[in-house]
């Protein structure tokens, strides 16, 4: 959890995941729960916190995950091919030496 300069909660990071990978980020309270001191603040709580004020349901992430696996095993099949000057297209064989890029999510 995020807290201000005056011990308030402002901030939630999170996790989801089921057997098809992982979504996280942070949510930021609709307002600080500063009426809970600090030191009172559990996992229950700020769990409490976060499940009233994350629009998103499990079946919504559930099916963001599927599609980013989706995604991926598609993206994985996808080859290049270019033009070799004569008229007609040829596999593009990647450079060894170059670093793999990330892929963009």
């Amino acid at each position: 959890m995020i807290v201000d300069g005056d011990q308030n909660v402002v901030a939630l990071d999170w996790t989801y995941s089921n057997a098809d990978g992982t979504l996280s980020n942070q949510l930021k309270l609709a307002t600080p729960y500063g009426d809970v001191a600090l030191p009172a603040v559990t996992q229950e709580l700020a769990v409490s916190w976060l499940e009233e004020q994350l629009q998103n349901t499990a079946a919504e992430f559930d099916a963001a995950i599927a599609k980013r696996k989706a995604d991926t095993e598609y993206a994985a099949t996808l080859v290049a091919y270019e033009n070799n000057g004569a008229g007609a297209f040829q596999v593009v064989e990647p450079d060894p030496a170059a670093p793999e890029e990330p892929v963009a999510y």
